[in-house]
């Protein structure tokens, strides 16, 4: 039978050009990747003051852990597809990052982003808080 169209044809991906939404589609596999590829935390120095300041070390490398054992088998699986938008207004940014469990499904995550001497970070979104910086948005 033929496969179907509609439901299994993703999202097009922003495809970034300029240096600033290069740094933020980076910023945005590496956040995606930490997990699955047992570097969570080396990702806490990617994050800006503020994000720190809520979120402690130890209590982030703890999260960690914890969102790694809920993903059980699915850890090996989670991937990083691309970005769905990306914007970039002057030293913030925001964009939609499309992940995928392999061979099963896609989600979205907004992400927010700063730009503090001349160095991009991940930052936390409106609504979060403690040391969740991403709200998901589908899947």
């Amino acid at each position: 039978g033929a496969a179907p169209q509609a439901s299994s044809t993703p999202a097009a991906l922003f495809s970034p050009t300029t240096p600033d939404e290069i740094a933020v589609a980076d910023l945005s596999r590496q956040a995606i990747l930490a997990l699955p590829q047992g570097k969570w935390p080396e990702l806490y120095d990617s994050f800006n003051a503020e994000f720190q300041a809520r979120c402690p070390r130890g209590q982030f490398e703890q999260t960690g852990q914890t969102d790694a054992q809920a993903q059980g088998a699915n850890l090996s699986r989670i991937g990083f597809k691309g970005l769905q938008e990306a914007s970039v207004e002057g030293d913030s940014a925001r964009a939609v990052i499309v992940g995928e469990v392999a061979g099963q499904s896609e989600y979205t995550i907004q992400a927010y982003f700063t730009k503090a001497e001349g160095t991009w970070k991940l930052a936390p979104g409106p609504g979060t808080q403690g040391c969740v910086a991403f709200s998901r948005l589908s899947g």
